[in-house]
């Protein structure tokens, strides 16, 4: 089977340093963007900062929970993390530039994962595309409204 993919872009209004702080920051500011209707049991394996991290969580959707482990890496420090699930074929990466004069942020989140040649691969490439969509879209939202916050002089 062919490997799939999925992506989404929003424009944050941050600079692309507090962005990507709030992203690598796995024990708080990343936790707090997580979609808890999808992402469930949180944790913070080992690491916390950025390449190194090692999170597991359970992923919910569709009546189907499914255990997950990630190993975080930074291919473009400063720009680019990607987790890399052990558990699975999901690759996800979060890439940040400067939009704006560097006042806002472009963020790309892109997912990619080679589906199972079996019924559950079928049902990867069936659910995948709309899960993530959910996933990524309630992650952008979040991530907008903390990074905003987080830039107020009173914060």
């Amino acid at each position: 089977m062919a490997q799939n993919h999925y992506e989404t872009v929003a424009l944050i209004p941050a600079p692309p340093a507090a962005v990507y702080a709030i992203l690598a920051d796995y024990r708080r500011g990343h936790m707090k963007i997580m979609p808890r209707q999808y992402i469930r049991q949180f944790e913070v394996e080992s690491g916390g900062q950025g390449a190194g991290t090692v999170i597991r969580y359970r992923v919910h959707a569709y009546g189907i929970e499914r255990a997950a482990r990630a190993v975080v890496s930074e291919p473009e420090p400063g720009r680019m993390l990607v987790e890399r699930e052990t558990t699975s074929s999901l690759v996800t990466m979060f890439a940040v530039t400067p939009a704006m004069g560097g006042e806002q942020t472009h963020v790309q989140l892109t997912a990619h994962w080679e589906p199972a040649p079996t019924l559950w691969g079928r049902l990867q490439q069936a659910l995948y595309p709309a899960i993530l969509k959910n996933v990524f879209t309630q992650e952008l939202n979040a991530l907008a409204r903390y990074a905003a916050r987080a830039q107020r002089p009173d914060a």
